[in-house]
């Protein structure tokens, strides 16, 4: 279970903020504090004695930059200059690019701005754990892995990534959602065509497509007679994967 710390003044916005997290699988809120002096009071009070040394209690916080007293960037240079082994995705209205580059040159591994969706707040939320999972659960990576891993990292992901010609925005969210939502481990076009009301056809230029990038997995099954039939699963990072391509950009 990965443990959040909230660092936000206004007690809404925080509870907001509660909400989102706690509906993300593999995410707990440990606490939620209102100014960054009392996030580093919390952090140095939530330690606790694991085999082999200290475990600290929050892997990862979310953190406004305007508060009272403490602003945000200070308070994560300071995490940075005590070596604290927390994680920092910013969530705040500052939009302006000085802010932006301090918050990555500091080592924000994500950084959302007010107002945002629930959506993009869940990717980072995945993407987070899924690069918690590589690092910590492997004793090694290929050099594939690692060049994806600081390849998102670096271009972070938030931008929008193009379609191919003859496929369109509104169509793959509704092939994406009905995907989510399938009850079944693994579907054909045809299946996921009748659940959306679009043609075979269509549908298997997106499956296609979401094959391509590599957030699904087409399996070809040989029967005894007649022509193959292909089936289609999702992959680890389904969510991640494919929602860069959701986003409208405009």
């Amino acid at each position: 279970m990965i443990k959040v710390l909230l660092v936000e003044d206004d007690p809404m916005v925080a509870e907001l903020n509660r909400s989102y997290v706690s509906s993300v699988e593999g995410f707990t809120v440990v606490g939620s504090v209102r100014s960054g002096e009392e996030a580093l009071a919390f952090i140095g009070g939530q330690t606790s004695s694991d085999v082999g040394g200290q475990t600290p209690s929050v892997d990862l916080i979310l953190l406004d930059l305007y508060m009272p007293g403490m602003q945000g960037l200070t308070l994560l240079s300071e995490i940075r200059t005590q070596g604290l082994s927390a994680d920092v995705i910013l969530v705040t209205a500052a939009s302006d690019t000085p802010s932006i580059r301090e918050a990555l040159r500091l080592g924000a591994v994500d950084y959302l701005i007010k107002p945002f969706e629930y959506e993009r707040l869940k990717r980072a939320l995945l993407g987070y754990k899924e690069k918690s999972a590589l690092l910590k659960q492997r004793q090694s990576v290929s050099q594939e892995e690692l060049d994806q891993f600081l390849r998102e990292k670096n271009v972070n992901a938030v931008k929008t990534r193009s379609l191919p010609k003859g496929l369109d925005r509104s169509t793959l969210k509704r092939v994406y959602e009905a995907l989510l939502a399938y009850p079944m481990k693994d579907f054909s076009a045809e299946e996921v065509a009748k659940t959306i009301g679009i043609t075979r056809v269509s549908v298997r230029k997106y499956l296609e497509f979401l094959n391509e990038i590599k957030a699904i997995q087409m399996n070809v099954i040989y029967g005894a007679i007649g022509r193959p039939v292909h089936r289609f699963e999702l992959l680890p990072g389904f969510e991640v994967t494919v929602g860069p391509y959701l986003e409208d950009g405009r």
